[in-house]
């Protein structure tokens, strides 16, 4: 009999098997239980503490997860999913995580059957390329093109009309804007100016179009334009889809009663800074272009999207620089303004008294050099990302020019995107064509105890700021990530402008569509397909049961409307709980966030199933000198003797 071969050491700890498959199984099942009820409009909230003892409250799947401290590989991973969900789409981080215990939960009976892993994973695996296929069947595509949706998405102002009130300035009040004295400026009623209309800045100087959205009133008003020409969203349904979606999305936010609002930034941003590609592909990076500028104070109402940047900078000199221009001529540097330090030290022997001066003297010269190549293109502002010494802003501020310094790289590329400019390394090189003469204008507010700068009322904007006012930092926190979610969705229809029904239609259509499939595979992979089939009821059933209905009344009821697969529109009202057709509701989701569900959520439960093996081992000791000091050992001669391995 043949002595045990140990391999692994006594440190470590294996499982293998099914207990592994049923542990994984387990700990994915207790992710999803945990954030179960966060799905929908009638979700709860979670209130989170952070390791530094600050609070969270949140219903976004991903913000959840992310703040906890799980200990399971399998946990691990869910929480990954969520994280690469919220980063490729942007939304759907709770259905994600849903979907997929739900996958696991229904395949456990399968691996109590004996079946094998890979048998299921071939399963789900065709029932995931048959849901694609559903889903492409039923999707709708809209047009959401810059010229059809302008007309919905901002309304136009005749010159006549614009040359009324004051094109140049912004109206102030206490640092916020004043929209009711906008509205008297064109003789209409303040209450008509509604949230929609409060959006970007009115008042530019070269009589484009008003960046705002006229919200439809009720009863015959509906297809008539208000007194100062702003078009309806019904006036083009398509707008009006994609404003319902992004709806759909913020309705089950903590912030869904400010739901309108909050669309009409996330549209109006995302629409500013998307570029077209040609062959009807388009550019939207909201990380990189879209600026969140959260400010305690004031109310949600007057958040507004900026057509330009706003950052937290003040002139160089606030006395003698002008801290508002019109039509400003911007000029943008990477290169500090002021005389070259040496590398390392720098050593100069000075042997009589003139040479001093000399070297003051060239100073002088280098840094009037720099100035007066910047100065010849009479530029009104001058930005750069390094610093900007004394007599720098003296020769600057003696040209009539504003000089802002050290600001940082990503608003500078903001800058650049907003106003035409192009950031320029070295002042020799500059070029008329570097220029920036998009922005309409440059102004530096006061807005609570910090200086603001603002750049806005550009030409054609690929750069915007998102402004966003509120009584507390949580509620801003929250609204920023409720925004940031409504910006990935419109971001989503933008480059992928195709809908799908929301409530529950979508998973519903599909379910019945794989279950009418099963029937004709044959083979055992029937019935984890099947199951598979099954598993897609677990969006609707939970949204049923965060809305406080009969579960079992309201999915008999569902299933029966969808068995037939005519009624691809019947979903779950999530509010209500009552069944109701998502078309007339307006109640969508986008195509993009959709697939990527399905993709992520069946793909995870593959992955977790064919993990047949768990080998965990404890950290690594800590090298003598590291943390606490470790007591000095005196080494025996047993000791020693017992280290030697002998061969037998």
């Amino acid at each position: 009999m043949h002595a045990p071969v140990l391999v692994l050491k006594d440190s470590l700890k294996r499982e293998s098997g099914s207990k592994v498959q049923h542990a994984n199984i387990q700990a994915s099942k207790a992710v999803a239980d945990i954030i179960r009820t966060t799905l929908g409009p009638r979700s709860m909230l979670k209130m989170l503490l952070d390791a530094t003892g600050g609070i969270v409250v949140t219903n976004d799947g991903n913000a959840i997860l992310r703040e906890l401290d799980l200990a399971h590989p399998a946990a691990k991973s869910m929480i990954e999913l969520s994280r690469t969900q919220d980063e490729e789409v942007g939304d759907g981080t709770t259905s994600v995580i849903v979907l997929a215990g739900e996958m696991l939960h229904v395949a456990e009976a399968f691996l109590d059957k004996s079946y094998h892993p890979t048998v299921i994973c071939r399963a789900y695996n065709k029932a995931l390329e048959d849901a694609i296929a559903v889903l492409d069947r039923i999707a709708m595509p809209i047009d959401v093109k810059d010229h059809d949706s302008n007309e919905w998405l901002t309304g136009r102002v005749e010159e006549d009309e614009l040359d009324e009130f004051a094109k140049d300035d912004l109206v102030f009040d206490d640092d916020i804007l004043t929209w009711g004295s906008v509205a008297r400026a064109f003789g209409v009623e303040e209450e008509r100016f509604n949230l929609r209309s409060r959006m970007g800045s009115l008042g530019q100087a070269t009589g484009s179009s008003l960046s705002s959205q006229h919200a439809p009133h009720d009863g015959d008003e509906d297809d008539e334009e208000n007194d100062v020409g702003y078009k309806s969203c019904d006036d083009n349904d398509d707008g009006a889809t994609m404003l319902g979606l992004v709806k759909s999305c913020i309705g089950t936010k903590f912030t869904s009663q400010f739901g309108d609002l909050i669309a009409d930034l996330a549209i109006d941003a995302t629409t500013t800074v998307g570029v077209d590609l040609g062959q009807g592909l388009r550019e939207v990076d909201i990380k990189k272009y879209i600026k969140l500028e959260k400010i305690p104070g004031g109310q949600l109402e007057d958040s507004r999207v900026l057509k330009g940047v706003m950052f937290n900078k003040d002139v160089v000199a606030p006395g003698k620089m002008r801290r508002k221009i019109v039509n400003p001529r911007i000029i943008l540097l990477d290169c500090p303004l002021e005389y070259k330090k040496g590398e390392n030290q720098t050593n100069a022997e000075l042997v009589r008294e003139e040479d001093w001066e000399v070297l003051l003297r060239m100073e002088e010269e280098y840094i009037k050099n720099l100035c007066d190549q910047i100065v010849m293109f009479k530029p009104d502002l001058v930005i750069t990302e390094k610093g900007l010494s004394d007599l720098a802003c003296h020769y600057l501020c003696k040209h009539g020019v504003s000089a802002i310094r050290r600001l940082r790289k990503t608003d500078n590329n903001r800058i650049a995107k907003a106003c035409g400019a192009v950031i320029v390394n070295r002042p020799d090189e500059l070029q008329e064509s570097d220029v920036g003469t998009g922005a309409g204008l440059f102004e530096v507010k006061k807005i609570g105890d910090d200086f603001f700068a603002f750049i806005v009322d550009c030409k054609e904007p690929k750069a915007c700021t998102v402004l966003l006012r509120g009584a507390s930092k949580d509620l801003l926190n929250e609204v920023e990530r409720n925004l940031q979610d409504a910006m990935s969705v419109a971001r989503n229809i933008l480059k992928n402008p195709k809908l799908l029904p929301g409530g529950g239609a979508t998973e519903l259509t599909v379910s019945a569509a794989l279950k009418q499939k099963s029937s004709s595979i044959e083979g055992i992979e029937k019935w984890p397909y099947e199951a598979a089939a099954i598993a897609f009821e677990a969006i609707p059933r939970t949204l049923a049961q965060n809305c406080g209905v009969n579960v079992i009344r309201t999915m008999t009821a569902l299933q029966g409307k969808h068995a037939n697969g005519e009624n691809a529109w019947i979903g779950i009202d999530g509010n209500t709980g009552v069944i109701t057709d998502m078309k007339e509701r307006k109640i969508w989701d986008a195509y993009n966030v959709k697939a990527q569900t399905f993709k992520t959520a069946i793909e995870a439960a593959s992955m977790l199933l064919r993990i047949d093996d768990i080998v965990s081992g404890i950290k690594k000791k800590q090298a003598p000198g590291a943390g606490a000091p470790s007591k000095p050992t005196v080494e025996t001669e047993a000791d020693a003797d017992s280290e030697q391995i002998l061969p037998d």
